[in-house]
């Protein structure tokens, strides 16, 4: 058996889950199953002093069953302050303890990733389509809503009338988060000028749907010539049905958040065109986790 933890924002929980499922769909051939470990809401295994994150991918159609305590259990000691899980500490680290941790240590894609061995916990963010590229029809139907969820009617004519590109802008945590600022630059006001010029000589009547977390900033520095509304704050949408929103849009600019990657990659839109960011990162080392296919500005 092999657990694999779900954890932060719904973008990353996202990622993780598909990483699990691209992992379980290899282990079937070993017979191994795999497990998630969803227990965010009450209390996290490896740093309990991070901020908790609801977990919502259980509001899709996934099929990777949650791993129950009996089974969590045997990775307790990773967190257990007593001698004698000290000395499972010790021997797990060296390869003597059955019940192994597997921590991601490259944030890039990394094909070890998923060749697991049995009994392991697995704890990473696998922020890179390579783990899963090849499940995309398999994922857009776990990523389907278990509840049915129907647009707004004053949005479902707009999208009818034009072709409409959904904008993220997302700052807040971004400028206020002191890890956040350290790992993610801020997307400028220049980037989002240029994605809509961009998209305005290749879109028939195009109209912009804004999700934000800084409408003020939005209100006094982005003003297009083009039609647009701001969704956020206004529908009283959850974060799944503004991601599933986005996802519905002829056409994506995204900000470099994993929230509004998976919202451009439910798109399924045969002709859609999906601007992102040409630096995802701060740290150079780390790719740029858009996909070839998409125009980076």
């Amino acid at each position: 058996m092999i657990a694999v933890r779900i954890y932060e924002g719904l973008g990353n929980q996202m990622f993780e889950y598909a990483y699990a499922y691209a992992l379980n769909q290899r282990m079937k051939k070993r017979n191994i199953k795999v497990y998630l470990d969803m227990r965010e809401r009450d209390a996290t295994l490896l740093d309990k002093k991070r901020i908790v994150r609801s977990i919502d991918i259980d509001k899709f159609n996934i099929s990777i069953p949650v791993a129950s305590n009996e089974i969590l259990r045997h990775w307790d000691y990773i967190t257990d302050k007593t001698i004698g899980y000290r000395v499972i500490n010790y021997l797990q680290d060296i390869g003597l303890w059955k019940y192994q941790i597997v921590l991601e240590d490259e944030f890039n894609y990394e094909k070890k990733y998923l060749q697991i061995k049995d009994y392991s916990y697995v704890n990473g963010w696998f922020q890179h389509h390579e783990y899963f590229r090849k499940y995309r029809k398999q994922l857009l139907s776990e990523f389907s809503l278990k509840e049915k969820w129907d647009i707004p009617s004053k949005l479902k004519q707009i999208m009818e009338e034009y072709q409409v590109i959904s904008m993220h802008i997302r700052r807040g945590d971004y400028l206020t988060n002191s890890y956040a600022r350290k790992v993610l630059p801020v997307c400028r006001k220049t980037y989002y000028f240029n994605a809509v010029e961009y998209l305005k000589s290749r879109v028939f009547k195009p109209y912009l749907f804004i999700f934000t977390n800084d409408e003020k900033w939005v209100d006094s520095c982005l003003h297009f010539d083009i039609p647009s509304i701001v969704i956020t704050n206004h529908y009283n949408l959850s974060d799944i049905q503004e991601m599933i929103l986005m996802s519905q849009c002829k056409h994506n600019i995204i900000a470099n958040s994993t929230f509004s990657w998976w919202g451009a990659w439910l798109n399924t839109y045969k002709n859609k065109i999906v601007i992102a960011p040409y630096k995802w990162f701060k740290d150079e080392s780390r790719k740029n986790i858009a996909l070839e296919s998409w125009v980076k500005i």
